[in-house]
């Protein structure tokens, strides 16, 4: 496809729907031309033939010189554009990355995979072109022209491509109410985003697809969140978030108490308060005075 106002020589397609609208168009504006004449076996052939017969309406006079540039202005007013995504902020780092990754799963996996659209759906996502989404990006800005080129280079008809707008609205909410790991993971703890990358790693039983791998320690935060957010399993999703968060909570207690463990002995209250002077002369709290105590009487056993 062509941009509006290039007037190049010839006539381009990005996609069959594109290249049949142009037929219809011909069809529609010109007596003289032939369907039989536009038809052929790939979509490369058809826009030879078109342009073939683009020229001799011209040579005939029976089209304006700028014939082509009239039939991508029909093509493009035909196209969603960036008003059908008002709802989409481009601001928003887990909304573009959900949204891209989202869309490239869907146009590369098989209908059959999708196992939460309706088989009507499914045939609109499967339409859209995966090839604006063959190299990962770095800004939004291009995320959504991706995410635009992928509509506008689709076989889905304008009806369609509503549709599955409206679609990506609905699934967009359902993501975005789930905070349970946004509100888990902490922005500014590398740590805990090195943990919970290394856990996801090692989950062997049913684990998530990672929505890619992070080249640098920055890109872990938003890796983590985006992994869980493209889960296409809930019930899988929200018991790993809860072992992921437990096997988490009992790390930092370890660390904690520095691997000891809680003991519970009875004692008389004047034990108790010989303890305290011991432990206030020494300086130490109560349970680290016993340890020692402990372990000087225990070490007499070896002399």
């Amino acid at each position: 496809m062509m941009l509006i106002g290039d007037n190049a020589g010839s006539l381009e397609a990005a996609s069959d729907r594109e290249c049949e609208f142009y037929i219809q168009y011909l069809l529609s504006h010109a007596k003289s031309v032939s369907l039989r004449n536009l038809r052929a076996s790939s979509k490369e052939e058809r826009m030879e033939r078109i342009n073939e017969e683009i020229q001799l309406l011209i040579r005939k006079n029976r089209a304006p010189k700028d014939v082509i540039y009239q039939m991508q202005a029909a093509f493009e007013a035909t196209q969603v554009s960036s008003g059908d995504f008002k709802w989409v902020d481009k601001r928003n780092d887990r909304m573009m990355i959900w949204m891209w990754h989202f869309l490239k799963r869907q146009t590369e996996s098989a209908p059959s995979t999708l196992v939460f659209l309706n088989e009507e759906e499914e045939a609109h996502f499967t339409l859209l072109s995966p090839y604006p989404f063959k190299t990962e990006r770095n800004t939004h800005s291009e995320r959504f022209a991706d995410i635009m080129a992928a509509f506008h280079y689709s076989e889905a008809e304008p009806e369609q491509q509503q549709a599955l707008i409206s679609l990506l609205k609905e699934e967009w909410q359902t993501v975005l109410l789930d905070k349970s790991v946004v509100d888990w993971l902490e922005e500014d703890n590398l740590t805990q985003w090195k943990w919970a990358w290394k856990y996801l790693e090692n989950v062997t039983q049913r684990p998530l697809k990672k929505a890619w791998e992070p080249i640098d320690d920055q890109q872990l935060y938003r890796a983590i969140i985006a992994t869980f957010d493209l889960a296409d399993n809930p019930d899988r999703k929200a018991l790993l978030v809860d072992k992921m968060k437990k096997a988490w909570s009992q790390k930092k207690f370890r660390e904690k108490t520095n691997g000891k463990k809680p003991y519970s002995i009875s004692m008389t209250l004047s034990t108790k308060q010989q303890l305290d002077v011991i432990a206030k002369e020494k300086g130490l709290k109560i349970n680290d005075t016993i340890e020692e105590l402990i372990k000087k009487e225990y070490a007499k056993r070896s002399v």
